[in-house]
């Protein structure tokens, strides 16, 4: 399906991944990141446009927008001031798409993970701060110019064996802290993990199916 008078912007873009996603279905993609160094490695720059900016404060000419798409970055911003900028940006009736895919700790067949997951992994490598408690409702968005429609929550499956979960676990927000804080170093993490996730993986060739959660918010704005 191709809708080609959708204009739309995704924040944070990263390398692109999900701007490229949105090009099956929009004319005219556009998006924005806070680090130049995502930037440089994106894709498809020949199709999509992208800018340096934060979320807050874009680039853009006001009421450019048919959709505006934020994946598994929105806990980082200023969200008030956010959505002042969303609401700038967006066309009468526009929609703002919230989406994240996180880690829950689900591994088929191993139930002593939740608890290895929030004792030692959590413990030692604890969550950066960040906005988890902002008031997704009407009676908060309505006097931004934002209705909320509706939220969608699912899970996926992923197969991973040791190594391959040892790396994802190095992308998170978590590892990436301790290492910038020169509190550890990524090999000596990778040799931590190595040796913590073979309760879970007999061999190296072993995988586990894991379960990640999901969840999308659909916000409008009203007029």
């Amino acid at each position: 399906m191709t809708i080609n008078w959708i204009k739309h912007w995704t924040l944070p873009c990263g390398t692109g991944l999900s701007s490229k996603a949105l090009l099956e279905i929009a004319k005219d993609v556009y998006g924005t990141d806070a680090s130049p160094e995502m930037l440089n490695h994106a894709w498809e720059k020949d199709k999509i446009h992208y800018a340096l900016a934060s979320a807050e404060q874009q680039p853009f000419e006001g009421n450019t927008f048919d959709l505006i798409t934020v994946s598994s970055g929105v806990h980082w911003f200023d969200i008030d001031q956010f959505l002042i900028e969303a609401n700038r940006l967006l066309k009468s009736k526009s929609w703002l798409v919230l989406y994240e895919n996180h880690f829950i700790a689900d591994v088929q067949g191993s139930e002593n993970f939740p608890h290895w997951f929030l004792q030692v992994y959590l413990k030692k490598f604890p969550s950066p701060p960040r906005n988890n408690a902002y008031a997704w409702t009407n009676e908060n968005l309505q006097p931004k110019n934002f209705n909320f429609v509706g939220e969608e929550k699912f899970k996926n499956a992923i197969t991973f064996n040791k190594k391959q979960l040892a790396l994802y676990f190095t992308t998170q927000s978590n590892i990436i802290a301790a290492v910038e804080q020169n509190q550890t170093t990524y090999e000596q993490v990778e040799h931590w993990l190595d040796q913590e996730l073979a309760l879970f993986f007999d061999h190296a060739d072993t995988t586990k199916t894991i379960n990640f959660g999901n969840w999308i918010k659909y916000i409008q704005r009203a007029n």
